[in-house]
């Protein structure tokens, strides 16, 4: 038999963009540049300006990341979550967390 073979353990020769991975017309692209559009001072008025505390997911990313999900018929929390692991298009827009 004549098989293409695969590894699943296979790094990565250069990090990846995941951008690279998405189309240019994809809704993911419009839904955060929609919510930069927005007010979402009502948002940031809510946390400590000193910083105190555990930080906080950027207001801005969370916004866009319900949209989009909502958009895509994904109401659920946990899809949500499952879906910034899982699904490209989410990570695009949850991005990858800082230090």
């Amino acid at each position: 038999m004549n098989f293409i073979g695969f590894d699943r353990d296979q790094m990565f020769l250069m990090p990846p963009s995941v951008r690279e991975w998405v189309p240019e017309d994809h809704l993911v692209w419009t839904v955060p540049d929609a919510v930069g559009e927005m007010d979402l001072g009502a948002f940031y008025g809510d946390y400590r300006p000193d910083g105190y505390g555990r930080p906080a997911y950027e207001p801005s990313m969370m916004v866009a990341l319900l949209l989009y999900a909502y958009a895509r018929g994904n109401h659920s929390s946990r899809g949500i979550e499952r879906a910034c692991v899982e699904d490209v298009a989410y990570r695009v827009v949850a991005g990858e967390p800082r230090a």
